[in-house]
C-alpha cells in the first residue's frame, strides 16, 4: 500500500499584516498535523526541490497575503502549477489595516481544511 501523501502549504509570509496571516495560518496547519509547511524561498533557488517532494506531497496549497500573489508566481516559475491558491484578502483582510486576530486565522484554517479534503 502506498503511503498517504501530505498536503504541502506554501505561505508568502510577507512583511505586512496580510503576509503575517498567511504565515500564521500555515504554521497553525503544520502544528495541527494537517499540512507540511514548505519554504517558498527554496522553490525560487532550488530547481530540484519540487521534484524531490513528489513522493511526499500529494497536494499543494499556496497561500498569498495580497493580490500581488508572489507565492503563486514563484511556484509557477518553479514549474509547480497544480495547486489550490488562496489569498488572505479574500477573507475581508485589508492590507496594512486589518489587525491580526486568532479568530480570523481560525476562519482561514477552517476554510483550507474544508477545501483540501
Amino acid at each position: 500500500m502506498e503511503p498517504v501523501k501530505k498536503i504541502g502549504i506554501i505561505a508568502c509570509s510577507g512583511a505586512s499584516n496580510t503576509g503575517a496571516y498567511s504565515d500564521l495560518v500555515a504554521r497553525k496547519l503544520m502544528e495541527m498535523g494537517k499540512a507540511k509547511m514548505l519554504c517558498l524561498a527554496r522553490f525560487s533557488v532550488d530547481e530540484k526541490f519540487a521534484e524531490q517532494l513528489k513522493t511526499e506531497i500529494g497536494k499543494y496549497i499556496v497561500l498569498d497575503g495580497c493580490p500581488i500573489n508572489c507565492a503563486e508566481v514563484i511556484m509557477k516559475k518553479a514549474g509547480v502549477n497544480d495547486f489550490i491558491h488562496i489569498n488572505t484578502t479574500d477573507f475581508g483582510i485589508v492590507k496594512g489595516k486589518t489587525p491580526v486576530t486568532e479568530d480570523k486565522i481560525n476562519e482561514i484554517v477552517e476554510h483550507i481544511l474544508k477545501i483540501s479534503n
